[in-house]
């Protein structure tokens, strides 16, 4: 369903929470003729190699380092304008405020991803049924993780609201991610 209806866009930047379904979506659409740009690559060599600019990898996104990331983002993004190809850009550490000031609406469709009404307990268990050994999640205890979602829960319940107030479809995964999706 979900997944079927931006088949027939431009090009598309999906946000959102980490493990709410971008980087599954962008492979899938890759599929048909996107070329996809994940952002969490970036954001770990900014970490990493160029620690001033403030961009960080961490799981929760701070203002700062989204602010920073949608700036940089922000040429590439002019550039891809100027183009015929068609571009998936995926993030889950740009917030929808920084992003919406970058993108033009005639070429862009944004999309934030997020679970704000699930449990903490709940999104363990679906994250433990589905991951892999290269899964961030994957070599973290329960414990660590129930407080990462408890976060990453309350973080989708404000981006939830930033995309209402904004205008951004808002794609809520608490349940039936997959099926949600349709991505199967």
């Amino acid at each position: 369903m979900f997944y079927s209806h931006l088949l027939n866009l431009e090009n598309i930047f999906i946000g959102g929470v980490s493990k709410s379904g971008k980087s599954t979506l962008s492979k899938r659409l890759k599929e048909n003729n996107y070329n996809h740009i994940p952002l969490d690559y970036f954001a770990s060599s900014f970490k990493r190699n160029f620690p001033e600019t403030k961009i960080t990898s961490n799981v929760l996104v701070t203002k700062e380092s989204s602010e920073n990331l949608s700036l940089f983002i922000s040429r590439v993004i002019e550039i891809i304008n100027t183009t015929s190809e068609l571009f998936i850009i995926d993030s889950a550490h740009i917030l929808p405020e920084d992003i919406i000031k970058y993108l033009n609406a005639d070429k862009w469709d944004v999309y934030y991803l997020g679970y704000p009404n699930t449990t903490k307990e709940d999104k363990l268990k679906e994250i433990r049924k589905y991951e892999t050994e290269e899964d961030w999640t994957y070599k973290k205890s329960n414990a660590e993780l129930l407080s990462i979602f408890d976060e990453l829960i309350s973080l989708s319940k404000k981006e939830k609201v930033s995309c209402e107030k904004l205008g951004i479809k808002y794609i809520d995964v608490s349940e039936n991610l997959i099926e949600k999706l349709n991505i199967n």
